[in-house]
C-alpha cells in the first residue's frame, strides 16, 4: 500500500526536516576594485609617525592615517590588513605587490615617482619643523643656528629631504628608523634637534613639555599627505571622490 505524499511530508515535518530558508549573502566587495585580496584592502604603514601612524600602549596599529583608510575601507566593504614597514620607501610597495596603497603621512615628492604607483588626491598640508629643547630656545631659532650640532631625522623622510637642503654648512645629521630613539637622544643630549612634520612635532611638544617646536614653514611646493596606490587595483577611482568628501574629518581629528 502507497503512503500518501501528504503524510510524507508530514513526518519530514515533524522530524526537522523542514527546507530551511537560504543563508543571507556575504557582502560582496566594491566593484571594479582588484585588491591583492579579494574584498580585503591591504595597507603598508610606518608605526613611527604619531599621531599619523603608530602602535598604542595594547600593540595596536592606530593614528590618524589608520583612522582615514579604515573609514574608506568600511565605506566600501572591505575589510583592512596592514603590514608594517620601514618608512624609506614605503612608497614602492604598492608597485611591488606589497600592499594596495601605503599610509604614513606620505607626501608625493618628485623624487618617490615609482613604478606601477598612482598617488591619491592630497588629503592634508603639513609644515616643516624641528624639535629641541626649551632650554636651547634662546639660542637655536631655525635650522640656520646648528652649524657644530645635530639634526636628527627618520631616515628617508621629507625631514631628511628638508634638512639637508636647508642646513648650513657644517651641521651634523643623524637618521633613525623609529620615533622613540631621537625623542630619547633629545632630551639626553645626544642630538640637538629632531625634524618632523608639524603634525608630528606638535603632538609630542605636548606629552614633552620640556621640548619646544620651532622652524616652522613651508616647503617649495607646499607639502602635502597622499596615498601611494597599486595603479592594477583600481583604487584610484573611488579614493579620490572619497578623500574630496572627507578630507575635512582628517584635521577634525587631530583636534
Amino acid at each position: 500500500m502507497k503512503t500518501p505524499l501528504a503524510i510524507v511530508c508530514l513526518v519530514f515535518l515533524a522530524a526537522g526536516c523542514a527546507p530551511q530558508p537560504p543563508a543571507p549573502p556575504e557582502p560582496s566587495p566594491s566593484p571594479g576594485l582588484a585588491t591583492l585580496e579579494p574584498g580585503v584592502l591591504t595597507v603598508c604603514t610606518y608605526t613611527g609617525f604619531a599621531p599619523v601612524s603608530s602602535k598604542n600602549e595594547s600593540g595596536e596599529i592606530v593614528g590618524t592615517d589608520i583612522t582615514f583608510v579604515r573609514h574608506f575601507a568600511e565605506e566600501n566593504d572591505l575589510a583592512v590588513k596592514f603590514k608594517e614597514a620601514d618608512f624609506a620607501g614605503i612608497w614602492e610597495r604598492p608597485g611591488r605587490g606589497e600592499c594596495d596603497l601605503a599610509a604614513a603621512g606620505i607626501a608625493p615628492l618628485d623624487s618617490r615617482k615609482s613604478p606601477g604607483v598612482v598617488w591619491s588626491a592630497p588629503y592634508f598640508n603639513v609644515q616643516r619643523t624641528l624639535l629641541i629643547r626649551k632650554a636651547d630656545a634662546d639660542e637655536l631659532h631655525t635650522i640656520a643656528d646648528f652649524k657644530g650640532r645635530t639634526v636628527a631625522f627618520t631616515t628617508g623622510s621629507t625631514a631628511e629631504v628638508d634638512s639637508r637642503a636647508r642646513a648650513p654648512e657644517g651641521t651634523l645629521f643623524r637618521g633613525y628608523t623609529n620615533q622613540q630613539d631621537p625623542i630619547t637622544d633629545l632630551l639626553g643630549g645626544e642630538i640637538d634637534a629632531f625634524g618632523e612634520g608639524s603634525i608630528s612635532n606638535e603632538y609630542l611638544a605636548r606629552i614633552h613639555p620640556e621640548l619646544a617646536v620651532i622652524d616652522a614653514h613651508e616647503m617649495d611646493p607646499p607639502e602635502t599627505f597622499s596615498l601611494p596606490t597599486r595603479e592594477a587595483s583600481g583604487l584610484l577611482g573611488k579614493l579620490d571622490p572619497w578623500i574630496e568628501a572627507h578630507k575635512s574629518e582628517y584635521a577634525k581629528e587631530l583636534n
